[in-house]
C-alpha cells in the first residue's frame, strides 16, 4: 500500500505544480494608463501565499470596449493568452510566434473593467 500512496502523493503534487504555473485570469488594479488608454500597468489584487504583493504586469493591452471605461484605480480582469503575443502588432494580421510559451504573465490582456 505505501507504493500506491506515494504514487497518489506524486500525482497530486504534480497537478498542484502545473496549476501554480498556469496563468488564466486575475483581478488587478490599474496603476498607470497610457494617454490613449490602449496600454496599462496593473497590480494583481490577490496576494501571494506569503502575503506579499504579486509583481506588476506592465504595458498590458486594453481591449477597445474597455478603453472607454478604464481609469487609474479601476479594477479590471486580466486574461493570459494561450500563445505568446510578442510579435502581434495590434492589427488583424496573422503573426508568427516568438516562443512556445503558453499562459504566460507576459501575454496579458485587459478584457473587462469592473470599477
Amino acid at each position: 500500500m505505501p507504493t500506491r500512496n506515494n504514487d497518489t502523493i506524486f500525482v497530486k503534487e504534480l497537478i498542484s505544480n502545473i496549476n501554480a504555473n498556469l496563468h488564466v485570469a486575475q483581478l488587478a488594479r490599474v496603476v498607470f494608463l497610457s494617454e490613449d488608454k490602449s496600454r496599462a500597468n496593473v497590480q494583481p489584487l490577490a496576494l501571494n501565499y506569503s502575503g506579499s504583493k504579486r509583481a506588476l504586469l506592465m504595458n498590458v493591452p486594453v481591449g477597445k470596449a474597455s478603453q472607454q471605461f478604464i481609469r487609474v484605480g479601476s479594477v479590471v480582469s486580466v486574461l493570459f493568452l494561450d500563445r505568446a503575443l510578442a510579435n502581434w502588432d495590434g492589427s488583424n494580421q496573422d503573426f508568427t510566434l516568438s516562443s512556445k510559451r503558453m499562459h504566460d504573465l507576459n501575454d496579458a490582456i485587459i478584457t473587462e473593467v469592473f470599477t
